[in-house]
């Protein structure tokens, strides 16, 4: 499978909702850099360019007086299921300040991509048990792949970087259901840690069939929820 691709605006817009992440650089026609910072997606119009906030910067102010003095270049991480970085060269075709300040971008033709992951990742708000030295607590599944998963603990646990796990799925068969593997990387996310996990199950069949299960009970929940508000 390939891991760089190019994406046609129709293919890349739809992975990238408002409040996406980016980057934001401007260079002189010379290709030197004139600014960089941090920025968002506030939203885009039809297929053609992208409004993104402008970063909170004096001297970018002066800047964008003459905004075609300069490329732009735009990088982030998509919310595809895959996580692909992008990023794209272009050029600015407004500054507006109302009803916030933000710059539109124009879309290129094409959009380059570098795919992340081997196997797609599914968002799944789920409690799980893990074991850890022995240890067991409850913890929160946020998604999961063929190929790991990533689970939400409170910052009090004590956890590291390749340190043996293993997650335990209790309700989704008959009896538990567990994959061991390690913690590949550790975040501090709000009151807790977020920790990616590797697993070590090879061939991957009953994760398969996990997240089969996973996605099916996700899906019966989003319709309950629908139907619940609707007598509401």
């Amino acid at each position: 499978m390939k891991t760089t691709d190019t994406l046609t605006p129709s293919q890349f817009l739809p992975m990238l909702p408002v409040g996406t992440p980016l980057t934001l650089e401007l260079r002189y026609k010379d290709q030197s850099k004139a600014f960089g910072g941090a920025s968002r997606v506030i939203g885009y119009r039809d297929k053609k360019y992208v409004l993104i906030e402008m970063p909170a910067d004096r001297e970018l102010g002066k800047l964008l007086e003459d905004p075609s003095m300069f490329h732009v270049v735009v990088r982030g991480l998509s919310a595809s299921k895959f996580g692909d970085i992008f990023a794209f060269q272009s050029h600015i075709l407004s500054v507006m300040h109302r009803p916030e300040k933000m710059l539109a971008i124009a879309i290129p033709p094409s959009i380059g991509i570098h795919r992340m992951r081997k196997n797609p990742r599914f968002s799944i708000s789920r409690i799980v048990q893990i074991e850890l030295d022995d240890r067991m607590t409850i913890a929160k599944l946020s998604d999961i792949s063929l190929t790991g998963c990533g689970i939400r603990v409170t910052s009090s646990l004590f956890v590291e970087k390749g340190q043996a796990i293993r997650v335990v799925f209790n309700k989704l068969f008959d009896s538990p259901l567990a994959f061991s593997g390690e913690i590949a990387n550790v975040q501090n996310s709000g009151e807790g840690l977020q920790l990616g996990v590797c697993f070590s199950e090879k061939p991957p069949h009953r994760i398969r069939e996990a997240i089969a299960h996973l996605l099916a009970q996700a899906e019966l929940t989003d319709i309950y929820e629908q139907l619940e508000s609707t007598v509401a």
